[in-house]
């Protein structure tokens, strides 16, 4: 992790690499499925509180639609935060038979190729960054080019052909000496995902059933989230609050990763504390539901690497991202619910 790239093919391919993950998301962020936030769902502001009462999931579903529109693909740069976990913060494996049913891996590389050369292409994006989306796209000039991609079997199979390192480990590189030609640049590897799952669940109260009144507060948390990062690993952890009158149930605390397009347009903020009512008749169980602003995509993180012999390898691992919509600074968006008793 702490290594410096160097400059000839055996070295420099970590520090020109480096930088073409960061690439990628410009061309894959794809259009939105629906426009701009509908003004009853607009006015809710940054509490993220829907004022509606729901009862079918459906109606949920395209609430959320207009309050947080995603992408039907996204890209994201570097190793992405947002992989899917298990409660105890260990990476859900996705199989190469999973992800091929949405996602061919060659077609996820040419994707994440010709989004490297899209980011390279454009001079506003700085140069160690745009020299490292090259080596994602070209190689190294001295490198020996790879004949197949290097298709891996799941999320774990990560270890880089050049030996030791892990694609986190591999991916997390950056050159941060200022008297270094590669000064800046990092790792070339980047995530492209066709959409999976969109607004998961991310925190419920307990339910009551028969006639009376649910009277909750809610807010949500962001941490670890930066808006200038080093290595392209823009995103952080978001833990939504739930507080009854009687406890406070805290949701599972989730990490979220940014799409390319929005690492400088919206970043995700901590939510206020807000009153939220629910009026339960006597044939309804109502609780509040907390819906993630975004969604998981499932697709290949891919990264471009060269070893001491000067063999480069295009690598494609099978992972599953959750990626933040880009047209919201709400982390969660709370609905009012209720089912039948």
């Amino acid at each position: 992790m702490s290594k410096t790239p160097r400059t000839n093919p055996a070295q420099g391919r970590r520090s020109g690499s480096l930088v073409a993950a960061a690439l990628a998301t410009t061309f894959l962020t794809g259009v939105s499925l629906i426009g701009s936030p509908t003004a009853a769902h607009a006015e809710d502001g940054p509490s993220g509180v829907d004022t509606y009462t729901y009862e079918a999931d459906q109606d949920v579903l395209k609430a959320m639609e207009k309050w947080a529109p995603v992408n039907s693909s996204e890209s994201v740069m570097g190793y992405p935060k947002g992989l899917d976990k298990d409660k105890d913060g260990n990476v859900k494996a996705v199989t190469l038979a999973d992800a091929k049913k949405t996602y061919d891996p060659d077609q996820a590389i040419t994707d994440a190729k010709n989004a490297a050369q899209q980011y390279a292409a454009n001079d506003k994006n700085p140069e160690p960054l745009r020299e490292s989306a090259r080596k994602l796209t070209d190689g190294w000039p001295e490198g020996a080019k790879p004949t197949t991609n290097d298709i891996r079997q799941n999320t774990k199979d990560d270890v880089v052909p050049s030996g030791g390192q892990t694609a986190e480990q591999y991916c997390g590189m950056v050159n941060k000496d200022p008297k270094h030609p590669a000064y800046g640049q990092t790792a070339p590897c980047v995530f492209v995902g066709k959409l999976d799952e969109k607004y998961p669940v991310r925190g419920a109260s307990d339910a009551m059933a028969g006639e009376g009144k649910l009277t909750y507060k809610v807010s949500a948390s962001v941490t670890d989230e930066k808006s200038v990062t080093e290595g392209w690993s823009a995103g952080g952890k978001i833990t939504p609050k739930i507080i009854s009158k009687d406890a406070a149930e805290v949701g599972a605390e989730a990490s979220f990763t940014y799409s390319y397009a929005s690492t400088s347009l919206n970043r995700v903020q901590n939510t206020l504390e807000t009153a939220a009512e629910i009026s339960v008749p006597k044939d309804k169980r109502g609780y509040l539901e907390g819906r993630a602003n975004g969604a998981y995509y499932t697709g290949y993180l891919v990264l471009r690497d060269i070893d001491s012999n000067n063999q480069e390898a295009v690598v494609a691992v099978p992972a599953r991202v959750y990626v933040q919509a880009p047209d919201t600074t709400t982390p969660v968006t709370w609905f009012k619910r209720l089912t039948p008793a």
